[in-house]
């Protein structure tokens, strides 16, 4: 349940132990990021944690929500659209000498993602599928790559938006896609374009890829805000609904655990997607 994360998502794991690998001299000339707002929340809370000079992009179409949680980070937020945002963070790292941490690729962010692997595998004595929500593959990538070293038949199953796929097509194309066409509600699975570092830890540990629709989301929303209780924004449930629609039924007797990655998302936000 990685929405219960201080930073509200599992990508404090990847910003926090990008910081702690910076030299004294680094940390002094700050970070950079760039996201569509989770990866942006976890990078202000990192900077703010650790008292570091920070330049913040997100896309102009962020979630007031989350743009208004960097902000009581302290976050200096500069807004830029999908396409441009990865220039505009890697001009500032160039030109500025800001340390970027990158939203789902390095060795750092994935050593940060596949924290949450090792305690999967400290809590578990067995694990027959995972199924894990995908973006730009970072936390797949850093789980995977764990858990296989434990649990080698562990089935590692990736969920994309319909949306969203760049991942699934990167994998079909062998190569990662350098422009993914995006038209979803799970603004914080999609990834404007694909990396070759992370691309390839993907390659070794994904078994499986799925893909829902927004509708189905918005399905598995409302279930678990019926069953659980739980208020949680799409990408968030994309495991949930594949389980709900790809699965039912088909995994009886088997260990399987879904991520719940994370969830920056407002009432009136939820309420606009779901009822809307």
């Amino acid at each position: 349940m990685e929405f219960l994360q201080h930073a509200g998502t599992f990508k404090a794991r990847g910003a926090i132990n990008n910081v702690l690998n910076l030299d004294e001299e680094k940390k002094q000339k700050g970070i950079t990021a760039v996201s569509a707002g989770n990866h942006a929340i976890a990078a202000s809370y990192a900077a703010n944690k650790f008292g570091l000079k920070n330049k913040i992009f997100m896309y102009n179409s962020a979630n007031q929500f989350r743009v208004n949680k960097c902000k009581e980070l302290k976050a200096n937020l500069y807004f830029t659209d999908p396409h441009s945002a990865f220039k505009d963070v890697l001009k500032a790292s160039s030109e500025e000498d800001y340390s970027f941490i990158h939203p789902f690729d390095g060795a750092f962010t994935m050593q940060g993602t596949a924290t949450l692997g090792f305690e999967i595998c400290n809590q578990m004595q067995n694990i027959d599928n995972i199924i894990i929500s995908v973006g730009g593959g970072g936390l797949i990538g850093g789980i995977g790559s764990f858990v296989k070293q434990k649990f080698p038949k562990c089935k590692i199953i990736g969920v994309e938006p319909e949306g969203a796929k760049g991942l699934t097509d990167s994998l079909k194309t062998n190569k990662p896609i350098e422009q993914v066409l995006i038209n979803s509600i799970a603004d914080s699975l999609s990834a404007p374009l694909h990396m070759p570092y992370s691309f390839s830890i993907c390659q070794n540990v994904i078994d499986q890829m799925i893909t829902v629709t927004d509708n189905e989301m918005i399905e598995a929303m409302l279930f678990m805000y019926d069953k659980c209780k739980l208020m949680l924004e799409p990408a968030c449930v994309a495991g949930v609904a594949a389980l709900q629609r790809y699965f039912k039924g088909k995994l009886k007797n088997q260990d399987t655990l879904i991520v719940l990655c994370g969830s920056n998302i407002d009432i009136k936000s939820w309420n606009d997607l779901v009822f809307n």
